[in-house]
């Protein structure tokens, strides 16, 4: 069963228990702090989901301190809202009660049309539903985790095989891009080289086009330009879970590419002959949660890519010396003899 239709199912329960006219459900946002996750309601009025919860409302107090909250006789003079209404019919409410959740995941809040309705008793059987809508998550998360390490490991199984797959660099390249977005969930990943002068670097392959404007493959961007630059400079990687808009965006190939506007950005160096030869990047227009088991895998990934590129670099100075030595060496019919006495 999916996460919101379990959640749903949890507050038409607390509806019914309390006799409630709406339940809500605040959750962590990871772009706003919390917004309205969920609700049920026996009215049409109630805000989206994903609207923020207004710091100011009761709903944002009940979060902000961390303390649950009940009101059994509404002052209208007052101006404190509930906060999740979209139109005035929050003035027919008479009561209202909500308790956070632990581990600061938000709080469940409810509201009624007649005064007197809760006491602290239902305030602690609605924290108990709290615990349980908690306990519920983080079982959720757990699988979810699972899940994904089970496709992180699959993902890179695949990758060993691709070389034996794809022999030819380009297709190489395509299909490890669009194999890491799949798995990581981002929606843009790309490859950048440095040239052989190592003063500029360029793209050398994408899943999906990053600049606005122009081919991203035909420009140069000088070394140390924006964080992609950073990190040919530095040798450390990049990890941004959240930006503003446009932050990380105009700053992740340098003031010469407009990029999408990307808020979640991850950059991770290629490092072989003592220095960063490559950037692997990761972008989502989306704030993306970047846990310890996706760095895990792109860590693996980006050595397994770095091993490709080093001895793609060997052979072709392998290449470069046998062409040189076979300009100078003398000519087949006149062999030189070795200690010959």
């Amino acid at each position: 069963m999916p996460r919101n239709e379990i959640l749903i199912n949890i507050l038409s329960i607390v509806c019914n228990v309390f006799e409630a006219h709406t339940v809500v459900l605040y959750l962590p946002d990871g772009q706003h702090g919390y917004s309205l996750a969920n609700y049920f309601s026996l009215g049409d009025d109630v805000s989206k989901t994903g609207t923020p919860l207004q710091k100011k409302s009761l709903a944002g107090i009940v979060v902000g301190k961390n303390e649950p909250l009940f009101i059994n006789n509404m002052d209208r003079k007052g101006s404190t809202t509930l906060g999740y209404y979209e139109t005035r019919v929050e003035e027919k409410v008479k009561a209202f009660m909500g308790t956070p959740l632990e581990q600061s995941m938000g709080a469940i809040c409810l509201d009624s049309k007649r005064t007197y309705s809760f006491s602290t008793k239902d305030l602690k059987i609605l924290s108990q539903f709290g615990k349980l809508i908690t306990s519920m998550l983080s079982c959720i998360r757990s699988v979810a985790a699972d899940g994904r390490k089970n496709e992180y490991f699959i993902t890179l199984k695949l990758l060993h095989d691709l070389r034996k797959r794809q022999p030819k660099w380009n297709s190489f390249l395509n299909n490890l891009l669009d194999m890491t977005a799949e798995s990581s969930g981002f929606s843009h990943v790309f490859l950048t080289v440095l040239d052989p002068r190592g003063t500029s670097f360029y793209v050398e392959g994408e899943n999906s086009q990053i600049l606005l404007r122009g081919d991203s493959k035909t420009m140069e961007y000088p070394l140390g330009s924006g964080l992609v630059g950073w990190v040919y400079k530095n040798n450390e990687p990049i990890f941004i879970e959240e930006n503003g808009v446009g932050q990380a965006s105009s700053s992740l190939l340098g003031a010469s590419a407009t990029t999408r506007d990307f808020l979640s950005v991850i950059c991770m160096p290629l490092f072989f002959q003592r220095k960063t030869r490559g950037v692997l990047v990761l972008a989502n227009e989306n704030p993306k949660r970047i846990d310890d088991d996706l760095k895990d895998f792109l860590f693996m990934v980006s050595e397994y890519l770095n091993q490709f590129l080093e001895n793609l670099s060997l052979k072709s100075k392998l290449a470069e010396a046998r062409s040189a030595l076979q300009k100078v060496s003398p000519a087949k019919s006149n062999p030189v003899l070795i200690n010959d006495r």
